[in-house]
């Protein structure tokens, strides 16, 4: 293989220098790292929170972004201050309060006492009042208004002035007849306050389980801090309501309710952050302890976590300065940036275990380098890859972590080969001067221990005189399980056998997991559980759904509209919309032009007077001067953009418009995305320039490109993780079988992970992506171990990979498993997809490694290259009777390097090695 070997062997030689360096100058390479994070923690002073779900959420140059800046540049968007109607808003998160109210009995809130009760409300929310910086403001002032008055719910409108006739008085769905006198009346449109309606007949209504009500505010964005007084004021209202009533159960929002709720989820995870790393201390400190008091390095387990703690603080730091803003998902990083830190403390610790006793400091850390560091830098690499592909993603929220990610995982590389490095470098002159791992005492082995007591708690190291040329066994009694127990049990034909059958059940299992995917986001999951935002959400998203958003079909360019042939194809198309299954149809569009070619007729035939002719001139003069000043149609304001080619007014032309088509019964998220494509195909085959738009879709966008978008940047991790792997890895078999190995942990975690319960989102993408550099971890050790083991049979290969990795990958799982469980019981959705996620991608990359992969390996090893050196015959020759063979140079390396290859070395030494990690 060494045809193969030639980069893995510069790297190793280079990394061989570097360690000895470091032996040399530990305290510079112990300072200077420390320093650095220093001045890099003074960035976190400048730390921004950005707690933007629209912005975070979903996608950057989608289609529905670029009609959104269209339609917001030609349309008003209720921000400007002047008349304006709530059904037509283009921001997602306009300044408004809203309410859902249920009945305290959890009956039918359509009733006369809870109407009276929600008429008290009403009035509450319209007159408490609000002092900022001495301005005192009130609903009254600085609500949405229409035609000089405050846009009224139409449900509290119809029953307004008439709850005493409450029995008497019949509820259609979803819009209500108004009583004016004279027997005339005016259709209210009550749907949007409806939710859980049960009817009877046709459209009576029978009950209803909640009501919503909308409060939207019309200021100027230069008075935007009014506003947003207001909206926090509301909250607090809402909350001393509630105490006083015994009939209603209130829910409210507004529109930073969710902002708020991102802000504090980043805070609020502290605590746990904490707790693991706690944990990881324990863990990591007890890992590094074994019987012997000079080779146990519980400091160094410290320095570990420590070291990882570092990366964290010097990537938020140095982003912070930069003025990369901070989010929620971000918050994610430090458990991922833990558990990946303490891995590779146990890979440095391993190899360093791994040679002999008798070596100097500054030969073992040479040795311990030029095998532990190459495979950190490969897993490292793979990992640091797959995050810069991930922040390709038009996800600014993935993009961000993405971003933190990797330049965390930059500083954990970094602080490992500096301050990890100088550490162990002290550590190892400790074990050199034979000084006992807490007090720093010199201490006796144990077989010179003068006492029992002193052999427990004292004795350790060896004597360099006394013990020359001898092996001494200080093997793990979990390697000693490997060996003598699990690897021999799983090379058994019969379990072998079970093995393929219980992985093909696996992988059928997973396979229909995936066809049981499901996408997207909800609102709720954004905020924490049982808190009023998620409580107001929920209720939106299980009670509020057959009423749908009223979509803006507009018109970019200018129509001939007074041309009865262009009336035609525009009627003809918005009917097609109509026909949408998911549309509720005529009766509830908002077409002006519908509505004008009605009034026109009506114009020409009781207005003679006029002599209006037909044409361009007659149409606009008696659309602006007579059809949009009717109180009957003057919403249509809103939806028609009329130019004037000078100031006299004349040559006015209609440059824009709109129709408004109501929604109904999208009732999941496969509903929303595919009543935004197909009104989005009904309106690119007209013969007009039409885009369909509401906030919204921006939301319903990320639904629909977000597994294109992360199969796309799974294959583009994939194919660079297999590059990398062939460039470094000595042989290409081995970067082939990481590469399936791969595909399936991948596979497995996409199909469990729909199982479990989990969506295709942008957080549960995120970990997705992370399963790249974390199955490298899993499957690289074991198959190169395999390919290099120094066996003819298989299975002795792969009892030999088993032997000399299985430790090193159960405590990778392990302590990856134990950064992410604090997250497990979180009250916040997203911690818990990321613990979910993550612990499937731990449970099936360890279980390929330390089952699948053996097992497979045992039946194509006749296939796959390997080598019996003279070197290794020598060192067979040298086993003990028992069959004890030592473990492959660095328990956790994929890359072991001959010793006679070391510069440096002119004496044969023979290996002492502890193989305890």
């Amino acid at each position: 293989m060494a045809q193969y070997s030639c980069v893995n062997h510069a790297i190793s030689r280079a990394f061989y220098k570097y360690g000895k360096l470091i032996a040399r100058h530990p305290l510079l390479f112990l300072i200077s790292p420390c320093i650095i994070m220093i001045l890099l923690c003074i960035g976190i002073s400048q730390i921004e929170i950005n707690g933007d779900v629209e912005y975070l959420f979903t996608p950057e140059d989608c289609k529905a972004r670029q009609d959104g800046e269209f339609t917001q540049e030609h349309f008003l968007l209720g921000t400007e201050g002047g008349n304006f109607l709530p059904n037509r808003e283009l921001v997602m998160f306009n300044r408004r309060g809203r309410i859902i109210v249920t009945a305290m009995d959890g009956g039918s809130a359509l009733r006369q006492d809870i109407m009276e009760e929600l008429m008290r409300l009403d009035e509450r929310v319209r007159t408490f009042t609000v002092d900022f910086n001495d301005t005192e403001t009130s609903y009254n002032r600085i609500c949405q208004k229409w035609m000089g008055e405050c846009v009224d719910n139409q449900l509290l409108l119809f029953y307004r002035d008439r709850v005493s006739e409450f029995s008497n008085i019949t509820v259609t769905y979803p819009q209500a007849d108004l009583p004016l006198i004279f027997g005339q009346s005016i259709p209210l449109m009550i749907g949007p306050n409806f939710g859980g309606v049960k009817l009877k007949d046709s459209n009576v209504v029978e009950s209803v389980f909640a009501i919503r009500l909308f409060y939207s505010l019309g200021l100027p964005i230069e008075e935007d801090h009014l506003a947003f007084a207001w909206e926090e004021e509301f909250i607090q209202v809402m909350q001393d309501f509630q105490n006083e009533t015994s009939l209603l159960k209130i829910a409210a929002s507004h529109s930073e309710t969710l902002s708020t709720e991102i802000n504090e989820a980043s805070f609020r995870v502290i605590p746990r952050f904490i707790s693991t790393f706690c944990m990881l201390i324990v863990f990591a400190v007890f890992s590094c302890i074994m019987r012997d008091w000079v080779q146990s390095k519980p400091w160094l387990g410290l320095v570990g976590v420590v070291n990882a703690a570092f990366s964290i603080v010097s990537a938020i730091g140095f982003l912070s300065l930069i003025g990369m803003p901070y989010n929620e998902m971000v918050s994610l990083m430090p458990f991922l940036i833990l558990g990946v830190g303490v891995d590779n403390m146990f890979i440095m610790i391993a190899a360093w275990r791994q040679l002999s006793l008798f070596l100097s400091v500054e030969e073992r850390m040479g040795r311990t380098f030029s095998e532990a560091a190459v495979s950190i830098t490969i897993t490292n690499l793979t990992t640091v890859l797959a995050f810069i592909i991930g922040a390709s993603s038009p996800l600014p929220g993935v993009r961000t972590f993405c971003i933190y990610a990797g330049i965390a995982m930059f500083f954990v590389y970094f602080y490992q080969m500096t301050f990890f490095g100088a550490s162990m470098a002290l550590v190892g002159q400790r074990e050199a001067n034979n000084l006992h791992c807490y007090t720093c005492k010199k201490v006796l082995p144990r077989e010179e221990s003068p006492n029992k007591f002193y052999m427990i708690f004292c004795s350790g190291g060896i004597s360099r005189t006394k013990h020359k040329g001898s092996v001494i066994d200080l093997e793990h009694r979990i390697m000693k399980f490997f060996r003598l127990y699990y690897a021999p049990f799983i090379t058994k034909r019969w379990v072998k056998t079970i093995v393929l059958i219980l992985y093909i059940l696996y992988l059928s299992g997973a396979l229909y997991g995936c066809s049981q995917i499901k996408q997207g986001l909800a609102l709720k999951n954004l905020a924490m559980d049982n808190s009023p935002a998620f409580e107001f959400y929920d209720l939106e998203d299980v009670h509020f759904r057959d009423v749908g958003p009223a979509i803006s079909v507009v018109f970019k360019d200018e129509v001939e509209y007074w041309d009865q042939e262009v009336q035609e194809k525009i009627e003809n198309m918005t009917q097609e919309l109509e026909l949408n299954d998911h549309a509720f149809g005529e009766e509830l569009t908002q077409s002006w032009l519908r509505d004008f070619c009605k009034y026109w007729q009506a114009f020409l035939l009781y207005r003679p007077d006029e002599n209006v002719k037909p044409g361009k001139d007659g149409f606009m003069y008696v659309l602006t001067e007579h059809f949009l000043k009717d109180p009957r149609y003057s919403m249509y304001q809103l939806d028609i953009v009329i130019s004037e080619d000078d100031t006299a007014g004349v040559n006015r032309s209609i440059t824009q418009s709109r129709v408004m088509l109501q929604t109904k019964n999208l009732h999941t998220l496969t509903d929303e995305t595919e009543t935004m494509l197909s009104l989005r195909e009904t309106a690119e085959a007209s013969p007009f320039d039409v885009i369909v738009y509401h906030p919204a879709f921006v939301l319903y966008e990320s639904y629909v490109g977000i597994i294109p978008n992360l199969l796309q940047t799974l294959g583009i991790a994939l194919a660079c993780m297999f590059l990398v792997a062939v460039i470094m890895i000595p042989h290409p078999v081995c970067a082939v079988w990481v590469s399936l190995c791969v595909i399936s942990i991948d596979v497995a975690v996409l199909g469990y992970m729909s199982l479990w319960g989990v969506n295709i989102d942008p957080i549960s993408m995120v970990n997705i992506i992370l399963c790249i550099g974390f199955s490298v971890d899993f499957s690289a050790h074991i198959t190169y171990a395999f390919v290099v083991a120094p066996k003819e049979n298989p299975d002795d290969r792969a009892k030999y990979a088993l032997h000399a990795l299985g430790m090193a990958i159960l405590q990778g799982a392990l302590s990856s498993i134990i950064a992410i469980s604090a997250l497990s019981t979180a009250p916040i959705y997203i911690f818990r997809i990321f613990f979910k996620t993550l612990f499937l991608v731990m449970v099936f990359g360890a279980m390929h490694g330390l089952v699948i992969l053996p097992v497979v390996l045992t039946f194509m090893g006749r296939c796959m290259p390997h080598q019996v050196t003279r070197e290794h015959e020598d060192e067979k020759e040298k086993l003990p009777e028992d069959g004890h063979q030592p473990a492959v140079a660095a328990a956790s390396s994929l890359l072991t390097i001959p010793l006679k290859t070391m510069p440096g070395e002119h004496e044969t030494i023979v290996d002492l090695r502890v193989t305890t990690v």
